[in-house]
């Protein structure tokens, strides 16, 4: 059951698309950046590896990559690296905490009430044990995993507004009771800097774990292939009906051999695997694409299996699981 809440948190957590129009229209491309997306499509793997780790570098701002992305015009390498480095970027982007520990609800009231605070976190500043947390970033909060989901979502440092509700004490610290024989609360807004989820482990709370912002990390890097497709689509020309498909003539598979050719071959490390994830996540994509016949279906299918199948056995990333059907 806690996975499925998970899963149900993630997908209501919908970040705003930073690389949508309107996000970049007061971005100034960088000459410096430009210089290195060029270097993805290099002739040696020493400098395409090395351009990669340039841009995953804290001193490029992701706007950057955004925008180049978004920009178009990119060498199928090219727009490959420059995709595995925003895919990177976002799913291994340190995570923020805000150090408190909670209950989902009490009684019949929306909110995630606070029962302890961390020390030395950014919470510990601003709430109480016993404040019940009604929205953040002005989205409603109604469980902790949604909490969860939207803190574990900002990085170290951003700023996040906090709404909660606390009780009116009296003279001897007790909750007072309304009219309606309920707690009396007044509404407070706090707004603070997300602290990370590396001193939320340190300061005490190491226990925790970070599906829900793994899940809305992943969904999110998963839109980023979406916004950015490759180029064009390749379909089969007509054949005889039983004839196996062929296709070894399609691009990437044309291009895939051709690597593994190299004298260097794909090369070591996490990038060249985001850059083989990231575009079989694509062709697989396309496979499913709701408005294929049944014949193109099949075309694409085949594709991702034989591009899967080229790429060595220790690159090679794991299927994704069937989606069981209630």
């Amino acid at each position: 059951m806690a996975a499925v809440a998970g899963r149900d948190a993630a997908a209501q957590v919908r970040e705003p698309l930073p690389w949508r129009p309107e996000a970049l229209a007061t971005v100034v491309p960088d000459p410096r950046v430009d210089a290195l997306v060029d270097e993805l499509d290099a002739d040696d793997h020493a400098t395409r590896a090395r351009a990669s780790a340039a841009l995953l570098e804290p001193a490029v701002p992701e706007e950057q990559v955004w925008l180049r992305l978004s920009r178009g015009g990119l060498s199928a390498e090219a727009h490959r690296r420059l995709l595995a480095v925003g895919r990177s970027r976002i799913v291994d982007a340190p995570r923020g905490a805000l150090g408190i520990q909670m209950a989902g609800r009490f009684g019949d009231a929306d909110g995630v009430t606070v029962t302890a605070l961390i020390p030395n976190m950014p919470a510990r500043k601003h709430l109480q044990p016993g404040d019940r947390i009604v929205s953040i970033d002005g989205r409603p909060v109604r469980v902790s995993q949604e909490l969860t989901a939207i803190v574990q979502m900002k990085r170290p440092g951003e700023p996040i507004d906090v709404v909660v509700m606390r009780g009116e004490r009296d003279a001897q610290g007790r909750v007072k009771a309304g009219p309606d024989g309920r707690a009396a609360e007044q509404r407070i807004e706090v707004r603070m800097e997300v602290g990370s989820r590396d001193d939320l482990e340190r300061f005490g709370d190491g226990a925790l774990t970070a599906p829900v912002a793994d899940m809305a990390r992943e969904r999110l890097a998963d839109e980023l292939a979406a916004s950015f497709p490759m180029p064009g689509r390749t379909l089969p020309s007509t054949r005889v009906e039983g004839e196996p498909l062929d296709v070894e003539a399609h691009p990437d598979i044309v291009q895939l051999r051709a690597q593994l050719a190299r004298a260097d071959g794909l090369g070591p490390g996490v990038s060249i695997r985001a850059v083989l994830r990231a575009r079989l996540t694509q062709l697989e994509a396309a496979s499913r694409a709701p408005a294929l016949d049944p014949s193109e279906r099949a075309w694409f299918r085949a594709v991702a299996e034989r591009y899967r199948e080229l790429i060595p056995e220790e690159l090679r990333p794991e299927p994704e699981a069937t989606p069981r059907r209630p």
